[in-house]
């Protein structure tokens, strides 16, 4: 009989990569892809701890890339590279909105989850990446200035992983706080509040949601004060999925500490009670007599941990100012998006990049104190507002393929080789990736109405 002892002793012998990524999200898959485009022959390890890839896509039902588009009057497409293989496969699949729709503050292209799913599977495998699903980090080991090796946990062993350079994009910085890498948690302590998102099935796709809830759920809490602890927001954004229309909301927030499991569990269980209190409100509502949950989460929406120290955090004051950098390697295009305790309407600290866009360096997404080590995503070095702004899944893509890129550029010159900034800034514009603000596709569009890209 093989005890756990020999299986964990059968796995200590050396298992090499190019480039490591951890975390299998938007960012997580944007720094795989880039790295194999850097590298076409590098060994790529994609490790996710849950049982696909997407992260809050598939995992937590946000099933629109918030920062793919510009948020002026008339909108241009800010992220294109490795989100134009994905676009393309959901088009195939119907797995998408037949074209992105302006609604209130933001730009919404609606993906269905479970296509998702499949078409994130097959670009990895079709880029030759190695995926381990369900698999946890558990420790690291460094040198001086360098991560050396990896301990992940599968399901019945523990093995150790060595790689030259090592892509951080768990949204919760796992990787370099195991690593001893410096980090921080959220800014001065505080981080974005959360929320469970909720699918509603039973509606009419004409029937009109909105204002409606927003009404309904504000006069409840006239008439029963008791809600306003329990369900704090009024308004959250609202999206159809474009297959069953079934309507995503993310009315059910909690506070919560990411780096406790307790604190998250606590979080789950309140959002899953006001998500049932939510939906008694709304049924009572004219043409909601059929609205039902079809589903929670299945996690909750943890919208900020920890965070990287890099070699620049980026600030809002360059959000605001449209500060131009020369590594720039990916450009923000979604609002400073930050939910607080008092924030019962969506949007009421939302602030729209004034000049269209704004570039992120890629020094925010580099390790001050680990040479070998970048972050993308959440993860990314930012201050409390750019970073509620760049955490959304169209940027983490971005900066995930920017990431995976320099990761992969480092490990092919060594050590000792100075990273080149303007090489990879070569290498994304040579696989699609958007960093001309003057040069972005425009979009065709009437306020408050669908519109299509133009060709």
């Amino acid at each position: 009989m093989e005890s756990v002892a020999q299986t964990e002793n059968a796995t200590q012998l050396p298992n090499l990569y190019d480039v490591i990524v951890v975390g299998g999200g938007a960012a997580g898959v944007g720094a795989a892809i880039g790295a194999r485009q850097a590298s076409p022959s590098a060994r790529i390890l994609l490790v996710e701890s849950e049982s696909c890839l997407g992260g809050a896509a598939t995992h937590r039902n946000v099933v629109s890339f918030c920062g793919l588009y510009t948020l002026e009057k008339q909108p241009r497409l800010a992220v294109g590279g490795v989100w134009d293989d994905i676009y393309a496969r959901l088009q195939r699949s119907g797995g998408v909105s037949p074209r992105p729709s302006r609604r209130r503050l933001g730009v919404f292209l609606v993906v269905e989850p479970e296509d998702l799913k499949v078409v994130l599977d097959d670009i990895v495998l079709d880029n030759g990446i190695e995926v381990l699903l369900r698999t946890t980090v558990t420790g690291a080991t460094r040198g001086t200035s360098l991560i050396r090796s990896l301990e992940i946990q599968e399901k019945s062993r523990r093995r150790l992983l060595f790689a030259k350079a090592f892509v951080d994009c768990s949204g919760d910085c796992d990787l370099a706080y195991h690593a001893g890498a410096s980090t921080r948690y959220g800014n001065h302590g505080t981080v974005n509040l959360g929320s469970l998102s909720a699918r509603f099935g039973g509606l009419e796709r004409a029937n009109p949601v909105h204002e409606d809830w927003e009404n309904a759920v504000i006069q409840a809490k006239k008439t029963d004060p008791s809600l306003q602890a329990l369900c704090r927001k009024n308004r959250s954004a609202m999206l159809r999925l474009p297959r069953s229309g079934d309507v995503v909301s993310f009315l059910a927030t909690e506070s919560y500490d990411a780096r406790s499991s307790a604190s998250i569990t606590s979080a789950e269980m309140s959002g899953r009670r006001q998500i049932q209190r939510y939906l008694q409100i709304l049924r009572a509502l004219p043409g909601h007599e059929n609205m039902h949950l079809v589903s929670s989460g299945p996690s909750f929406g943890v919208r900020e941990s920890r965070h990287l120290n890099a070699r620049y955090s980026l600030r809002e004051a360059d959000v605001m100012s449209n500060a131009r950098f020369g590594d720039a390697i990916a450009l923000g295009a979604w609002g400073m998006e930050f939910h607080d305790e008092g924030d019962a309407d969506w949007g009421s600290s939302f602030k729209r990049p004034p000049h269209g866009t704004f570039e992120i360096p890629l020094r925010c997404l580099r390790s001050n104190d680990t040479d070998n080590l970048f972050a993308a995503g959440r993860c990314a070095d930012a201050d409390q507002y750019a970073g509620s702004s760049i955490r959304v899944m169209g940027t983490a893509l971005a900066t995930g393929q920017a990431a995976g890129v320099a990761a992969a550029m480092y490990a092919a010159g060594g050590a000792d080789s100075k990273l080149d900034a303007e090489a990879v800034r070569a290498c994304l514009r040579a696989h699609g990736a958007l960093l001309d603000a003057s040069a972005l596709p425009s979009l065709e569009t009437t306020p408050d109405e669908p519109f299509s890209r133009l060709n």
